[in-house]
């Protein structure tokens, strides 16, 4: 055993204290925080994007609908071509599909965060569910900030599309497919890093050996 000299006078020795130190994540920890990350987000974004729609074109119809019965009502002439496309909008048939794919988007969302903390909890992540929402949290705000982006470089490439052009139709499914894909693969990515960041933050903690540090010298008070 190792014996340290007295303090000098003036000066007394204090206990050591053991020191936390937070070790890296294991191999295991880092695969199920990218897969958990990836796939929830992934879900998750897909589950929205879906409810999202279906609910945002159930008010546009409805809207539309209320415009001319509206008008009707209070005998204001509007487009005849306008009031027969609405009027011919069977409101009735959209309210199964619509309803189910809400359904269907929810469903989506809560798979996604039950999958995540299960993934993270077998590949032995600390605090699974609290990684699971808070990397949904930070990767929700930075997928805002990536879609105002790509929406920026979106609009550009519309900016020069040709809707005069005899293939315009099968430019912009295209179009559409890209930005699909793309978006898709950006929430896979971001999903990856906002879970790895969380499990980062959130891994457990291991205490020092006490015998293996130095006994630390302070001024007497």
């Amino acid at each position: 055993m190792t014996d340290f000299p007295p303090p000098a006078p003036g000066y007394i020795a204090q206990p050591y204290a053991p020191r936390a130190v937070r070790p890296p994540l294991t191999a295991r920890a880092k695969r199920g925080a990218a897969i958990a990350g990836a796939v929830g987000f992934l879900l998750l974004g897909l589950g929205y994007a879906m409810a999202s729609l279906a609910v945002g074109l159930a008010l546009i119809v409805a809207f539309f609908a209320l415009i001319v019965r509206a008008a009707s009502g209070s005998g204001t002439r509007t487009n005849a071509g306008f009031e027969q496309f609405v009027s011919g909008l069977d409101i009735t048939a959209w309210v199964a599909p619509l309803v189910a794919i809400v359904i269907v988007g929810i469903v989506l969302m809560v798979v996604a965060i039950v999958v995540s903390g299960r993934v993270l909890a077998a590949h032995r992540v600390r605090r699974p569910w609290a990684v699971t929402w808070a990397g949904a949290g930070i990767a929700v705000v930075a997928s805002w900030i990536v879609y105002g982006i790509l929406g920026t470089f979106l609009n550009l490439a519309l900016s020069g599309f040709r809707w005069d052009s005899p293939s315009w139709g099968s430019g912009l499914v295209v179009a559409l497919i890209v930005s699909a894909v793309v978006g898709l693969a950006s929430n896979a990515v971001l999903g990856w890093l906002s879970w790895w960041w969380m499990a980062h933050a959130m891994r457990p903690a291991t205490v020092t050996d006490p015998s293996s540090g130095f006994v630390p010298i302070v001024p007497r008070a």
